[in-house]
């Protein structure tokens, strides 16, 4: 892919996946925002990918803060000039405090949705203002494919990403028009660094465990001329595991 002259904002920018696909972005060219809550660890991924020779920056936003977003974006584009693209993988299933739903907390629900959910759409309605005005953009946003089967624990959590899913198809229909196009990628189970997989292999067609970069791959390609005709779609990339359970051969 060849994004040379190309801005792109990537949000949840320090986390596993959302700093392999600033660091891909920026290898095919982007200039590259990297956007975290951690802005300690948003600027250590900028600075890697200055080192290997792409250009990068990173900035502080909370995506539960509209006030956060929004200066994001204005700075982005006091920056550079534009925005052509937004990543929005800031996200998190709070797994640690995962809990059927008679037994969760409203504390734990909201925070979960304004994450996942409000924080892409947000994020997007900042956007696309200015990209309707440039008459051109591409939108990529990251959901799961807990949205497509559920998972017994975080209800919370897949109604969010089922929410990003069909927030994405709808604002498609909007922006098309306009030279937008907006797209959503689901992984599967991506392990984190140091995440014990042994029993991932087995859950998948594949047989293997799924990277950041199967993720980022699929990303780049939503982000750039070669997807112009690809609307509304949800791309699913979990090595098969969304199929069901395996038959006997």
């Amino acid at each position: 892919m060849s994004f040379a002259g190309r801005v792109a904002i990537v949000t949840g920018g320090a986390g596993y996946i959302g700093s392999t696909t600033a660091k891909r972005l920026a290898v095919d060219g982007a200039a590259v925002i990297v956007s975290d809550v951690n802005g300690e660890l948003a600027q250590s991924v900028a600075e890697e990918i200055v080192a290997d020779g792409g250009e990068a920056s990173a900035i502080e936003t909370d995506v539960r803060s509209t006030e956060s977003i929004e200066a994001m974006v204005a700075w982005t584009i006091g920056q550079h000039g534009q925005i052509d693209i937004l990543v929005t993988v800031a996200g998190g299933s709070a797994r640690e405090r995962a809990s059927t739903v008679h037994g969760s907390s409203e504390g734990v629900i909201r925070q979960v949705i304004e994450i996942n959910l409000l924080g892409a759409i947000f994020c997007c309605r900042a956007v696309v203002g200015h990209m309707i005005e440039r008459g051109a953009g591409k939108i990529v946003n990251v959901a799961s494919i807990v949205a497509l089967q559920g998972s017994a624990g975080h209800a919370d959590y897949a109604a969010a990403k089922a929410g990003v899913i069909a927030f994405s198809k709808t604002l498609a229909m909007e922006v098309a028009p306009g030279g937008i196009n907006v797209n959503c990628v689901s992984p599967g189970l991506v392990p984190r660094p140091g995440t014990r997989v042994d029993h991932i292999p087995g859950t998948n067609y594949l047989g293997r465990i799924a990277s950041a970069e199967s993720v980022s791959s699929v990303v780049s390609f939503l982000a750039s001329d070669e997807a112009d005709f690809i609307v509304g779609q949800n791309y699913v990339v979990d090595g098969g595991r969304s199929l069901g359970l395996k038959g006997s051969r």
